[in-house]
């Protein structure tokens, strides 16, 4: 996934947050890892970084099976 791409799963987690929804990202390569947005999102916020700035152990955290 680009960081842009990653960039606009975050915003539009947020929006869809706020409307009582979630955001189901389907990537097209099927071995390519999933992550909750939502939790990266909040991460964040409490930590005061960017997703983009996350390092690979602290996206490790946030892997849906």
């Amino acid at each position: 996934m680009s960081e842009k791409e990653f960039r606009e799963i975050c915003e539009l987690d947020e929006i869809a947050e706020e409307a009582g929804g979630y955001v189901v990202y389907h990537p097209t390569d099927e071995n390519e890892v999933h992550y909750n947005y939502r939790a990266i999102i909040e991460y964040c916020r409490e930590k005061g970084i960017e997703p983009i700035d996350l390092t690979i152990r602290e996206m490790q955290k946030f892997i849906v099976a």
